[in-house]
């Protein structure tokens, strides 16, 4: 076990390293050997070379960016002119429909066929149940032209089991339309 104890205080020894006092100044260096006045003054000389630098940097800067500005408003200007021109004219409107339907064409298209679609299901399922459910009128008698014709009244039979089953289905078939409505003008 002593072993094993020297054994380790020798690692630790190995391990350990002795730092040796290090200087800051380097030599050759001006700054250690002036006086504190001179090195404030030196260092201050230094950080306003390096502001003055920067500054001028920045002008340049500023410079470049405002002619960037002013070349970029008279380019813009310009294309402003020209289009304003081009655009009264037959050539020009033209173009503006034409691009105007290639942006928007399809959903155009999609709205109408939607629409025309919603007119025809409503128009049907009105049909349908004005025939299925409401009474209706029956010439029963026809004696020319311009003469008295006679109607029959004939109401349905509602009083079977399923009335309501179908009118319900019938909800359920005009929401489906709607829902296939959407599906066209949206989807």
């Amino acid at each position: 076990m002593k072993k094993l104890f020297g054994l380790f205080l020798v690692l630790m020894v190995m391990l350990v390293s002795v730092q040796a006092q290090t200087t800051t100044k380097k030599v050759g260096d001006p700054t250690s050997y002036m006086t504190p006045e001179q090195l404030a003054k030196y260092t201050s000389d230094i950080a306003t070379a390096e502001l003055e630098k920067k500054l001028e940097t920045y002008g340049k800067w500023v410079g470049v960016g405002g002619e960037v500005g002013t070349a970029i408003k008279e380019g813009l200007m310009a294309v402003v002119d020209v289009s304003d021109q081009f655009g009264k004219t037959d050539v020009g409107k033209f173009t503006i429909i034409m691009i105007a339907w290639k942006v928007m064409g399809q959903d155009v298209v999609r709205i109408l066929l939607g629409l025309l679609f919603m007119i025809i299901i409503t128009f049907m399922f009105f049909r349908i149940y004005r025939n299925t459910f409401l009474p209706k009128r029956v010439k029963i008698e026809d004696q020319g032209w311009f003469k008295s014709k006679k109607y029959e009244i004939v109401k349905p039979n509602l009083n079977w089991d399923g009335i309501i089953a179908v009118k319900i289905l019938f909800l359920f078939f005009y929401a489906g339309a709607f829902g296939i409505t959407y599906a066209i003008m949206f989807a």
